[in-house]
This record gives structure tokens, C-alpha cells and sequence, in this order.
């Protein structure tokens, strides 16, 4: 990067247009930043998704406020596509309007998944017309948001086929299906949890940390997590007690938890003040970076308007995080990027909260103003993706992309087959041969997972 970037805290601009954030945008080498989409065609993104076809499902949150939510405003999803591939939207709906809340946000299994404390909900939509087949059922309810900016977030699918998602250490949920009885509630304060989309199945992945916002999972199926206030990066293993910034541990004969994998922290970084709020996870798996940046680390950070690149080496039986590189610095104050989004063609998605404060706000100003950016190297474009046509035979080739984002989405459209009874006895024969003849670890993991799904 730059030298500029290491120079002492500089006086920084404040709102601007998106193209003019853009501009304002120092990039590593060879990359460069386009607005996907800014206000007024969207609006405080919190929670956004990738769907089979490469649009971008995007939950605008106008309810939260830092002491509460205002009860008279309603939430939204919205589709964006981008049909000519130069990396800005053409095409806008709204798919629904009916909810408070929008914490979280994930495309699946003939619907979509959303966060809406107290509420984890399922929307249908099973013949993919992008309108909703009926009103949003609650899978699980319990939530707490005692601490609005601490619900449950950050959702993604697992290697596993499960849904994963993060929340924070100041809210205090007692999750079950609905009519559940509290004493057979889970109790969750601080940690990583899945639910299983077709067993119905809720449990806890593992416990601690602060405000984690970002979670994903490595070509070994390894869960890495970024977090807030504490160090800001953890290896997260199932079962795990992980380090707490506040309360006790459920289980009382813990003798010790587990602590952060970085070797570094960010505050006080590149001569800006703060640095400990951290929001997305997103480990390079796509096709189109320099060969470098694969299994590299890139996220957010609030008070530094900047992504960060950490770097993973094994240790032992996980893993050391150290700093690799500022992939972006934006001289915008406004700038507050909070999660990330891998495209079909390589590149990654950055959605923009874009406000004053920069944490806790209730500014009524920055209600109107949200941006999705889209971060790319070289000269590509998106071409035309419908992975929901393609063969079984054909899903299961995907598994040996070296894009990951068509490995997970081929991954869970095997999974769904397999639910609605398609016979796939050709495709898993072709996933055992993979997995006894590839030379290659990863792909020996993507064809069991496939059969596993």
C-alpha cells in the first residue's frame, strides 16, 4: 500500500456521494472499487446474501437505534442483479417489507433465512419467482437483543450443510422452536451457533468471545471469526470455551478458555484512533485475485474505514493470524463497511452501513444513506450464472472449481435435490471416485462433504 497510509491520523472527509467514497479509496495494487449500488436504491444495509444466480439479497435495517428500534418502521429485502456484468446493479425489487430487524440474511432450501430478533426466520419462496409464497415462519424464537448492535448475525452456510451464525456477549437468548418450555431452552450469550435446515436441529458450535460479526470457513473446513472490543480473530472449534470480554462460562469447570489466534491487534493502526470493531469474515477462495491472497483473511473495520488482509499459518493443531496488508483505505469518515460477500466472478462484495457515527448511532440523517461496492482486480466481469439448472453430473464437476463460491452453492444445491428425493446414486458414485483418486486433500473434502450434505 501506500506510504500515506502509515502517515499520522489524517482530517478526513466526511458525507460524500458514493462515487465520490470511491475516490476516496486507496487500493492494494492492481484493484479497484465500483458502487454496486448506493442510496437512494438502497439504503442501511445490515445483512446480505449471494444467491445461485449471482444477485445480491440485501436486508436494510431503518429499525435500529442504539437504545432500541422504532416499532413503526419496517425493514425490507431487496434483489439486485447486475445483468451486463460491469460490476453495477441494472435490476432492483423488493421481495418483502413485513418484518422489524433485519440482523442476518442467507438464500437456501426454497427460501430465505432471516434474522428478526426474537425470531430466526424462514421466508418460502420455492419457486424462486422472487415473491414470497406465504407469511415468514418462525423456525426459532428466543433471541435476545438486549444489546441491538449484539443479535444474531452473520449468517453462512456451512461445509456441514448447516446454517451458521454469530452473536454478541451483551445480549442473552434462550433459543428454541416456538411452544418450547424454558427449561429446555439453549442458553447463549457470546458465541457461534447452527441450525440444520432440514433435520430442525438447533445447538451452540461453540461459546464465548465478544460481538463477533463475521464468520467463514477455510478449504479444510476450518470456522474462522472476527470479533469486537477483545482480539479480533479466533479459530472457532466445535465444543470450544473461547476467551470472554465479560460474564461466566455456562459450564462451571472450565479451568481455562481458549484465547485469539492473532499476533497483532489494529488499534491505534496506520495512526488512526480505535481499531478494535471488526465486522465481516471472508477467506479469498475465488479465481480471480493474485494466487497470494488465497486463504487470506479479509475484514471490515469501523473505526479505521479500511479492510484489513490477515495472513494464517498453522500451528500445532490450529492456527496463527498476522497482518498482511490494508487492502483498502478509505479517507471518507463515513465509510463504515461491516461485512463482506464472495461474487461468482472472483471479486468481493463490501456492504456500507455509511453513517456519522461510527458505532451506536442514531443520527436521523443516516437513515437515508447505504452502499454496496463491489472490489475487484484486473479486468473482470461477471458473466451469467443459473447454478440451479445445471445437471447433478455438472454439480458435482463444480466441486473441483478453483472458485469456492461455485463449490459451496453447488454443494447445498446437491444437498436440496437429495431432500426432494432426486435420485443422485450416478453423482454420488462420481463424489466417491473424487474422493478416492484426488490427489488434492481439499477436493477429497468437497466431494465427502457433498455426499455428506
Amino acid at each position: 500500500m501506500a506510504a500515506s497510509l502509515r502517515a499520522e491520523e489524517e482530517k478526513l472527509s466526511r458525507n460524500m456521494t458514493p462515487e465520490e467514497t470511491v475516490k476516496a479509496m486507496e487500493l492494494a495494487d492492481g484493484f479497484k472499487m465500483t458502487v454496486f449500488a448506493g442510496e437512494p436504491d438502497v439504503r442501511q444495509p445490515c445483512a446480505f446474501a449471494v444467491d445461485d444466480r449471482g444477485r445480491l439479497w440485501v436486508g436494510e435495517n431503518y429499525t435500529y437505534t442504539k437504545y432500541g428500534w422504532q416499532p413503526d418502521a419496517r425493514d425490507r429485502i431487496l434483489i439486485f442483479e447486475d445483468t451486463d456484468g460491469d460490476g453495477k446493479h441494472d435490476t432492483r425489487k423488493v421481495f418483502t417489507d413485513k418484518f422489524t430487524y433485519v440482523s442476518g440474511l442467507e438464500v437456501g432450501h426454497g427460501g430465505v433465512w432471516v434474522g428478526s430478533p426474537p425470531n430466526l426466520l424462514f421466508i418460502p419462496d420455492k419457486n424462486g419467482d422472487d415473491v414470497p409464497d406465504g407469511d415468514a415462519q418462525v423456525v426459532l424464537d428466543g433471541w435476545g437483543a438486549q444489546d441491538q448492535h449484539e443479535t444474531l448475525n452473520s449468517f453462512t452456510w456451512g461445509p456441514d450443510g448447516w446454517l451458521y451464525g454469530c452473536q454478541g456477549v451483551f445480549t442473552h437468548s434462550k433459543v428454541g422452536k416456538p411452544g418450547t418450555p424454558d427449561a429446555e431452552r439453549v442458553p447463549l450469550n457470546a458465541g457461534v451457533w447452527r441450525y440444520h435446515p432440514t433435520q430442525q436441529k438447533f445447538e451452540v458450535f461453540a461459546w464465548g468471545t465478544s460481538n463477533p460479526w463475521g464468520i467463514d470457513f477455510d478449504d479444510r473446513g476450518q470456522a474462522l471469526m472476527t470479533a469486537c472490543v477483545i482480539p479480533h480473530l479466533w479459530h472457532m472449534v466445535q465444543g470450544g470455551r473461547y476467551h470472554r470480554q465479560s460474564g461466566k462460562h455456562f459450564n462451571d469447570h472450565i479451568y481455562d478458555d481458549i484465547k485469539t489466534i492473532a499476533k497483532h491487534n489494529h488499534q491505534g493502526f496506520l495512526g488512526r484512533k480505535g481499531g478494535f470493531a471488526h465486522g465481516g469474515a471472508l477467506l479469498y477462495l475465488g479465481d480471480s485475485f493474485p494466487d497470494e491472497y488465497r486463504g487470506k483473511l479479509f475484514m471490515c473495520n469501523i473505526h479505521h474505514h479500511n479492510i484489513y488482509v490477515d495472513q494464517l499459518a498453522r500451528h500445532g493443531s490450529g492456527f496463527i493470524g498476522d497482518h498482511y496488508e490494508e487492502a483498502m483505505l478509505c479517507h471518507d469518515r463515513w465509510f463504515i463497511g461491516f461485512n463482506l460477500r464472495a461474487a461468482p466472478d472472483g471479486s468481493i462484495y463490501i456492504i456500507d452501513w455509511y453513517d456519522e457515527k461510527e458505532c451506536h448511532g442514531q443520527t436521523p440523517e443516516g437513515k437515508s444513506t447505504g452502499r454496496i461496492y463491489k472490489m475487484s482486480y484486473g479486468d473482470v466481469r461477471q458473466r451469467p450464472v443459473d447454478l440451479a439448472k445445471k445437471t447433478s453430473a455438472e454439480l458435482v464437476e463444480l466441486q473441483l472449481h478453483k472458485n469456492d463460491w461455485y463449490v459451496r452453492h453447488a454443494r447445498r444445491l446437491l444437498a436440496e435435490r437429495a431432500v426432494a428425493g432426486e435420485d443422485l446414486s450416478a453423482a454420488n458414485e462420481s463424489l466417491y471416485q473424487m474422493l478416492e483418486n484426488n490427489a488434492d486433500p481439499t477436493r477429497r473434502l468437497r466431494a465427502l462433504w457433498a455426499m455428506h450434505g
